[in-house]
């Protein structure tokens, strides 16, 4: 049996509701804050009371003029994150990207839920209302979900495999994953895997909250509307942003001597052949991916010391998820640190399984665990430590990362301290 090519983190890019950077995403989450905050759309604001939303994103700032006209706002978080991740790597520009890498060895994985949203409802307004009959050439090129991943290529002249993944919340955790087998299969040498996703538009919140999915009451603070794990939670909060992992071989990194922020060591995933939109509740699916994840990387439940629950706040969803997780991890889940970030940024759909990829890669590197936000009574049954409202320094070797979605869709990755890296 030949030996598994080993797989490594080297470049984090995030766009968020606490700005542009990874540094102010992390920052934001361990200090505990939470982004949420109301809608600030008055039209939106009967969907959706309060929201997860970046306030202050300029595209203008990073793209220029005939860029920002010809793309939807998921496509430009996308390639911002992406610039991130590839300036993080120790690429700040085209040229020194492909001094490293040829461009047909290159690859792009992005995790989309929908695509651009917002363009093709503007389309349909101008003609429902009569407007115009007429639209835009590039409302199409503009709209579908493969645009984000088009035009990061685009941007950054890259010839190699690019897919779209959209399987609802669990996107962007599957499209880290089946990167994974691009490099161990040798068909890239570096991909920048991620997700990107904006999603406030009337049609999208108001079938969200016709499907009980969002909370639509809750406390003064707006930033407490997000509970996962607590007793009081009614709903998750949708958020909006990119997020993007460089991810290489372990020994084209080491050639370069890139720093390794974690390695990628398993994946896994299922469908719950359920329900459209519920998750089963005795989270056979989810139990399945994470048997599947520990069974990629080699390990037995007992070998995690962190998880990062999906736990978007719903009442189906968390104790669903607890049930899967009580299945896979049994009495070691009172041993077990797990915390959700939907506390402080929302539920970032097609974005959520990269974003909390991140924050389990940033929990390794840096030693310390985001907390889970507003768990002020937790459920009874759920996981014993969710590290309540408060980061804590706390070494782990191993984190699992959770993303369930809509139509059953289950993805579970499994990251190692980069201190396992000989």
């Amino acid at each position: 049996m030949t030996e598994r090519t080993r797989i490594v983190v080297t470049g984090l890019g995030a766009v968020t509701p606490f700005g542009v950077g990874m540094p102010l995403f992390w920052d934001g989450i361990v200090s505990g804050r939470s982004a949420i905050r109301e809608t600030e759309d008055e039209y939106l604001r009967q969907w959706a009371p309060v929201i997860a939303q970046v306030v202050d994103f300029d595209p203008y700032l990073y793209l220029d003029k005939k860029q920002v006209q010809n793309t939807d706002r998921f496509t430009q978080m996308g390639i911002v994150a992406a610039m991130e991740a590839l300036r993080d790597a120790g690429w700040p520009d085209v040229e020194s990207l492909h001094a490293s890498y040829a461009s047909d060895q290159i690859g792009i994985s992005i995790g989309c839920a929908f695509g651009g949203v917002q363009t093709l409802e503007d389309g349909s307004a101008r003609l429902s209302t009569g407007r115009s009959s007429r639209v835009g050439p590039r409302l199409v090129p503009k709209s579908i979900p493969n645009a984000a991943g088009a035009s990061i290529a685009t941007q950054f002249d890259i010839h190699g495999p690019v897919l779209t993944y959209s399987t609802a919340c669990a996107s962007s955790a599957n499209s880290i994953g089946e990167a994974s087998y691009w490099l161990r299969l040798g068909e890239a040498e570096m991909v920048l895997a991620g997700g990107t996703e904006c999603l406030f538009s009337p049609a999208i919140l108001a079938g969200l909250r016709a499907a009980g999915a969002l909370a639509t009451e809750g406390p003064e603070d707006y930033g407490k509307w997000s509970r996962p794990f607590d007793k009081g939670r009614t709903g998750m909060i949708m958020g909006e942003g990119a997020a993007m992992l460089v991810l290489e071989t372990l020994d084209h990194a080491r050639a370069r001597g890139a720093r390794i922020y974690a390695e990628l060591i398993g994946y896994g995933t299922s469908n719950d052949a359920y329900h459209e939109t519920s998750p089963d509740p005795k989270g056979r699916g989810a139990h399945l991916a994470m048997q599947r994840a520990l069974k990629s990387a080699g390990l037995q439940a007992e070998d995690i010391d962190y998880i990062n629950a999906h736990a978007t706040a719903t009442p189906a969803g968390d104790l669903a998820e607890t049930a899967a997780l009580r299945e896979t991890f049994g009495a070691h889940l009172d041993k077990i640190p797990v915390s959700s970030i939907k506390g402080a940024v929302g539920h970032m759909l097609g974005t959520a399984g990269a974003i909390e990829s991140i924050a389990c890669a940033q929990a390794l590197y840096t030693n310390t665990l985001p907390p889970t936000l507003n768990c002020d009574d937790k459920e009874a049954g759920a996981p014993q430590d969710v590290v309540p409202n408060h980061s804590r320094s706390q070494h782990i070797t191993r984190a699992l990362s959770n993303s369930f979605g809509f139509g059953g869709q289950n993805g579970v990755l499994i990251w190692q301290n980069a201190d396992f890296i000989d």
